[in-house]
């Protein structure tokens, strides 16, 4: 095994040392520790620079399409494949999200906690407000239509609360 460092590299394969830095930011070179720190392996990286090279930007990997060995994640096309259609899914989110039919998860979690404390402060006061209207009733169908009342009115208000909320 060759070993170099990223400069030395640079000059083998003829490019400058950015090139080189931006080839082991993406994980396209195969680096090794030695005793003299972290080095490229310079046949293994340049195997891998021709695996992953772009055949539409003069990569000499003429064979891939019939049957080469593939790199770890796949052939260059195959990368730039599903960063288009992560692209693309990304893009139909947005879509959805301009259409207001897709809310952030955060967003619709405070709304429901919020939804949730308003109705149970609604229903601890409906007995306070209930107790003094159906204590005089000596019917149970009286009773009944004041409860049904107030009851229709706490429901009037959450619905109200949601409505306003969609509207944002």
């Amino acid at each position: 095994m060759t070993t170099a460092t990223q400069s030395k590299f640079a000059a083998i394969i003829g490019k400058d040392k950015g090139y080189v830095t931006r080839l082991k930011q993406a994980g396209r070179l195969v680096m090794v520790q030695t005793s003299k720190g972290e080095r490229v392996d310079v046949e293994a990286s340049q195997a891998l620079l021709a695996k992953t090279a772009d055949p539409a930007h003069g990569g000499q990997d003429a064979k891939r399409g019939k049957g080469a060995e593939k790199a770890a994640g796949g052939t260059y096309n195959d990368a730039r494949t599903r960063n288009e259609m992560a692209k693309a899914q990304i893009a139909e989110l947005d879509l959805a999200v301009q259409q207001g039919k897709l809310v952030d998860a955060e967003e619709a979690r405070l709304f429901a906690a919020d939804l949730a404390s308003t109705f149970r402060s609604a229903i601890e006061a409906l007995w306070d407000r209930l107790a003094p209207e159906v204590v005089p009733l000596h019917d149970i169908e009286s009773t009944r239509a004041v409860m049904a009342e107030h009851g229709e009115q706490v429901l009037g208000d959450l619905a109200d609360k949601i409505k306003k909320w969609g509207e944002v």
